[in-house]
């Protein structure tokens, strides 16, 4: 009994997590959508004058050139959505963090940009045993949430460092062999009241149907299956920082014979 009752829990939060994937992709499709505009019109541009028979032949080569140059950035962008979309087991292996940042910030440039706000990555190495796609999806709420968080725009930090301070209680490694990614935002902050209860599943002080709660409850879950934590320190008017803290991934032992 105690098995089965295991069982469903995991099949139910991972049911959850592929939900919340969803919700994040529709969050990203009208940025994306934009950004296949240009692409598109560039294609449909040069393949007119192709198709016209009146270009030479050295600028017939150079627009096919440019249409398969376009044609792989919409490809490039749309595998990555349906990678992110996609659901398959957790696989933790070493993960490259600042690859993984890179790709999350490709995902939420358009939407970004929509809201006039500037994404910045500090680069720092950082190597944590991780899952990459649950990490990235940590990552968007936490960026969707910071990009919301400035209506009027401003920028959104994301940097690698190791965890600051003590681990919470049950995270007691004597190395602190934890490393970090913050996301710092100039946002509106958070009060001290809303702050001990942003992890709760479907509490959420954004509008109707502008959130549903959960983004955060199940990025805290990620987290903390992987044997981390999230910190979160923030100021009213001043914004807002999510520390994300995973183990690092361990140096193989050497061989001293």
């Amino acid at each position: 009994k105690v098995r089965c009752e295991t069982e469903a829990r995991i099949a139910a939060l991972e049911q959850l997590r592929h939900e919340d994937r969803l919700k994040t992709v529709g969050r990203l499709a009208s940025g994306i959508a934009h950004e296949l505009g240009t692409p598109l019109n560039v294609i449909s541009g040069y393949a007119g004058m192709i198709a016209g028979g009146n270009l030479p032949a050295e600028e017939t080569v150079e627009s096919a050139v440019t249409i398969k140059a376009e044609s792989e950035r919409i490809a490039t962008i749309v595998r990555q959505l349906l990678d992110f979309a996609r659901r398959r087991p957790s696989q933790k292996v070493a993960v490259d963090l600042q690859q993984v940042i890179r790709q999350t910030l490709d995902l939420m440039a358009p939407l970004a940009q929509k809201q006039k706000v500037r994404l910045i990555q500090i680069d720092g190495p950082a190597v944590a045993r991780a899952d990459a796609e649950q990490i990235k999806q940590v990552l968007l709420n936490l960026i969707t949430n910071a990009v919301q968080a400035m209506p009027g725009g401003g920028d959104v930090e994301v940097a690698t460092g190791p965890a600051p301070g003590h681990p919470p209680a049950g995270h007691s490694d004597p190395d602190g062999r934890y490393v970090c990614v913050s996301v710092r935002d100039q946002g509106e902050g958070i009060t001290p009241e809303n702050l001990s209860r942003i992890f709760e599943p479907f509490f959420t002080t954004k509008g109707p149907g502008k959130g549903t709660g959960l983004g955060l409850s199940v990025a805290e879950g990620i987290v903390r299956e992987h044997g981390g934590w999230i910190a979160v320190e923030s100021t009213r008017g001043k914004g807002s920082c999510f520390r994300v803290c995973l183990p690092k991934e361990r140096e193989p032992c050497r061989d001293e014979s």
